[in-house]
């Protein structure tokens, strides 16, 4: 008796595989978040879970005494979240702790403050969410739990490093009275701020407790938040069932937000959809779709504000899959010259912008002389560095956004647009490693998928070599992977693996044909 051999496996299966899981999953797939973790770990010690995210952090910290990942910028609220976390450990809950566990906590935390005082005080920090509060008033709450085990004179808690306040790090200081009492006056909390609310908690009023979706409803979508909210609100019930839910969905550690099932369903629909690994009549992927197309937007999550980002792929996968979609869907988002991705937004999107580019020319019905097109188009050309490329404050790699912006500008015939482009594309080739891979710290798969983009969308012709080179690394590379870096911004990085996964796949069946080609 003879057996055939397995079929092949191919990025259409790949794809049916990843449609099936991001369907079955209301989470997401997203790495867990050293920030978040340690916020629930101060916030919600009660919390079922607490031992494996003290075990955790332990783990987690650098040889150099700061925790996180990415360069030097990145790490610092990530440190000051476990420094905080484990100074109100040895404090406040001291009479809880084993003997060792004060001393292992005491290790880390001293290690880590002797870190953060050799930080420069000069330089900027990235571009994340709610950066301009969090450092702040994390730095003012590290201080202020130092001055308290200073006062203690029969303290067994001894820090080396106890005596050294901390003060301005990368340009920023600790919260001062004004910054409080600003917060402290504030009616109604802003709904922007809801994502961050651990770090207003002490001073601000809370946010009201989002209606249910799914049963899984945090405060501003955020565990740290919902782990503050908890010691504030007097009917905390739905929030910590939703929390305990987070905790058990992600192995007791926490993301930088959840559920985020609708922006991973998106993000991954339209790479599959673009490389046509999933058909437009593919009864799965219309059935995510539907229930998300509405008049005032859509959020990225329970809890969150509606943002043109998601929306505007909402836009996009809905018209590639033949649904009807409201066309003013993004009109709440318009600006003057641009798209705003929520509203009171502080610094503009380009890849949100790039993305609602897109679904303007997907959706409006005389494109080359629609007025938001033209603009859209005008302000992204003239976001671009001189160097040729983008930058987005929702990712550390510019070939995020340039691959997004380079797809967008491509539909347009305007002579500036096309000059763009170009630059873009010699901007790319010249950042391609000699490997064939790119990558803005080290090699990724991630950022390797962007690179082929958008030289293909740029330069396919005389980008073939470049191309070829790195389809070849690409591919040998996805046969042996490993953990995805984080390079997303939230507020530190983080890693959304379905999504870099559907991009990988859907780059390699876009340019599969040059690794037979002469």
């Amino acid at each position: 008796m003879t057996t055939s051999p397995p079929a092949p496996v191919t990025e259409t299966h790949r794809a049916d595989d990843t449609l099936t899981r991001i369907a079955q999953d209301d989470w997401g797939d997203f790495s867990p978040s050293v920030y978040e973790t340690a916020r629930v770990h101060a916030w919600a010690p009660d919390l079922p879970g607490h031992r494996i995210r003290t075990e955790w952090l332990l783990k987690e910290q650098s040889a150099d005494g700061l925790w996180g990942e990415g360069p030097t910028p990145y790490r610092l609220l990530p440190t000051l979240s476990v420094v905080d976390a484990f100074l109100r450990a040895l404090t406040r809950h001291a009479p809880s702790l084993t003997d060792d566990d004060s001393a292992r906590l005491t290790q880390a935390t001293d290690a880590a403050l002797t870190a953060l005082t050799k930080l420069p005080s000069r330089g900027t920090l990235p571009d994340t969410a709610a950066v301009e509060l969090l450092v702040p008033l994390l730095l003012t709450d590290v201080n202020k739990t130092l001055n308290e085990l200073a006062a203690r004179s029969s303290a067994t808690v001894r820090l080396t490093a106890a005596h050294r306040r901390l003060g301005v790090i990368h340009s920023l200081a600790p919260a001062d009275e004004h910054l409080l009492r600003k917060l402290a006056a504030l009616p109604v909390l802003p709904t922007k701020l809801h994502h961050c609310f651990e770090a207003l908690a002490p001073h601000c009023p809370p946010p009201p407790l989002p209606p249910a979706a799914g049963g899984h409803v945090l405060i501003g979508a955020s565990p740290a938040a919902t782990a503050a909210w908890l010691t504030v609100s007097p009917a905390p019930g739905g929030a910590r069932a939703a929390l305990t839910a987070t905790g058990e969905r992600y192995g007791q550690l926490f993301p930088e937000a959840a559920p985020l099932a609708t922006f991973e369903r998106l993000w991954v629909l339209a790479a599959l959809l673009r490389a046509g690994l999933v058909a437009p009549t593919d009864p799965v992927a219309r059935r995510l779709v539907l229930p998300l197309r509405r008049r005032g937007g859509v959020p990225g999550a329970p809890g969150l504000a509606p943002d043109a980002d998601d929306t505007a792929l909402m836009v996009h996968v809905a018209t590639a899959l033949g649904l009807d979609t409201d066309p003013h869907a993004l009109t709440p988002f318009a600006s003057d010259d641009h798209f705003v991705c929520y509203i009171g937004e502080d610094t503009g999107s380009v890849s949100a912008n790039a993305h609602i580019l897109t679904a303007l020319w997907d959706t409006v019905p005389d494109p080359c002389s629609d007025p938001a097109i033209r603009a859209t188009s005008n302000w992204l050309t003239r976001q671009q560095l001189p160097e040729g490329h983008w930058t987005d404050k929702w990712h550390a790699s510019p070939l995020y956004a340039t691959s997004r912006v380079c797809r967008a500008l491509a539909r347009s015939h305007h002579p500036d647009h096309r000059s763009a482009l170009g630059r873009a594309g010699r901007w790319a080739r010249d950042r391609q490693r000699p490997d064939g891979s790119w990558g803005v710290w080290q090699s990724t798969l991630e950022e390797t998928a962007y690179g082929i983009q958008i030289l293909r969308t740029t330069s396919p012709d005389d980008a073939v070599p470049a191309l070829r080179k790195a389809l070849r690394w690409i591919t040998e590379h996805r046969a042996n992977q490993s953990p995805h870096p984080p390079l997303w911004h939230d507020k530190t990085l983080y890693t959304p693996t379905a999504i870099i996964e559907a991009e990988s796949r859907a780059t390699v069946a876009e340019v599969g044909d040059l690794a037979e080609a002469p």
